[in-house]
Formats: structure tokens, sequence, C-alpha cells
């Protein structure tokens, strides 16, 4: 099942850039709904091209009750965000996210284009479950709650641009 999210952030690209390379953001990013960090790790600098891999365990009281059954009480979820090096007005990544012990997988691609005095986000992405029948009811209980999740992380990058500004 495909999505695409846009978000507009309230400051400059290379203000956010350096934000999402920031290992305090992304611990602050990754306990967005009650989500415990295990690991957030930045590999390289908003300079150059830089990984960003986050893995955390997360309540699966957010997933329909009858999918549950597939996961136990948690989940431990591996995200991984690699971004290229800078580009004139832009900034282009992929990401992956793994889900341990349940179906399924998540990646796509992220972008940031400056609008002037702001940044466009723009998030596209897959999520496929490989599994007869319940397959499809999966992937877009996935796609609910990956929206929910990044409206959170978007509205902590939001509230850490404004103390920062």
């Amino acid at each position: 099942m495909d999505f695409t999210h846009r978000h507009r952030l309230d400051a400059p690209l290379e203000a956010v850039v350096r934000m999402f390379a920031d290992r305090e953001f992304v611990r602050r990013r990754g306990a967005t709904m009650g989500a415990k960090v295990l690991d957030a790790d930045v590999d390289g600098t908003s300079d150059a091209d830089f990984q960003v891999t986050l893995r955390r365990e997360a309540p699966t009281s957010s997933i329909p009750a009858e999918f549950r059954g597939f996961v136990g009480a948690s989940l431990v979820i591996t995200y991984v965000e690699a971004w290229e090096a800078p580009e004139e007005g832009q900034r282009i990544g992929t990401f992956a996210v793994e889900i341990l012990g349940a179906p399924g997988h998540v990646s796509g691609a992220i972008g940031l284009t400056d609008e002037g005095p702001a940044t466009e986000l723009l998030a596209t992405g897959k999520v496929t479950v490989p599994m007869p029948l319940v397959g499809p009811m999966i992937e877009k209980a996935l796609v609910e709650n990956a929206s929910r999740l990044l409206e959170a992380e978007l509205a902590e990058a939001d509230a850490w641009l404004a103390e920062r500004a």
C-alpha cells in the first residue's frame, strides 16, 4: 500500500537538516507516542551525507486488537534514514522501517525542499505485508499508524525548531 505525507517546517532548509542530524533530536523524536528509545545514532554530519538509525520499543496498544496476536505486547522498531549530500535548495534521502518479529516492511523516499523561510518535507513510501488474506488489512493499519507517528514526530520537530528560533 502506497502513502504520501507532506509537512511544512517553519525554518530554513539548513536548520531543518541540522535538526535531523542532531542525536538529541533523534532521541526526542524516538520517544514520541510513548515509545522507549533503545538506540539513537547519527553517522555523519548535516553538511555531508549522513545516516540516522533509531531503535525503539513501542506498545502495541496503538494497533488494532485483531492484529496484536501477530506481534505480542510490544514492538521493537528499527528506523533507518539515509540522507544524500547537499544539493542546491534540497536534500534527498531514503528510509526503511523493520518491525522485529512482525511481518511486513515499510520503505520509501524523503525529501526536503527550500521554500524561502520555510522547508517543505515530502515523504512517499510503500508498506508491504506478504500474508495472504490479511496482508492488505495489516498494510492499511500500518499506514494509519505510520501517519500518526509521523505527525507526532513532526510536531516534535516543529517544537524543536520553535525552541531554537
